[in-house]
Order: C-alpha cells, then structure tokens, then sequence
C-alpha cells in the first residue's frame, strides 16, 4: 500500500504516527549530524538506484512509503 499527498503530513494516516522521516537517495557523506537524524528517524536512506516515482517520505513507525503527488 501506498499514501500520495500534496505535502509532508503531519501524521500517517495509516497508523496515525507523527514520526514522519524524510527519505534521502544518492550516496550521502556520513557525519554525526546525519547519525543522529537517521536514529532518531527524521531521515531513512532511500539507496542510489533513483526513478521518476520514488517515495518522499516513510512513516518511522509503520514504515509505509509516502509519495508527493505530482500536479500534473
């Protein structure tokens, strides 16, 4: 299952958590910064392999994939 939404909710809607972490792609440089966003699940790291449809964010909690929902 999937959610599609205009912006970043405030909660999931699936499970209704307030732990909404946005998904980083690419080869991200490591630093305590980054360590502590991705313990406290504000940031998941979403791989290198990048599609015209990849999520923008996962809840922390259930771990459902959020889409931005294009305008067009």
């Amino acid at each position: 299952k999937m959610i599609r939404v205009k912006r970043k909710p405030r909660k999931c809607s699936q499970c209704g958590s307030s732990r909404i972490a946005v998904i980083l792609y690419g080869m991200p440089e490591f630093s305590p910064e980054l360590k502590k966003s991705l313990d406290e699940g504000d940031i998941v790291l979403g791989g290198c392999c990048i599609t015209d449809d990849d999520p923008t964010w996962k809840c922390a909690e259930c771990e459902i994939d959020i889409f931005k929902q294009n305008n067009s």
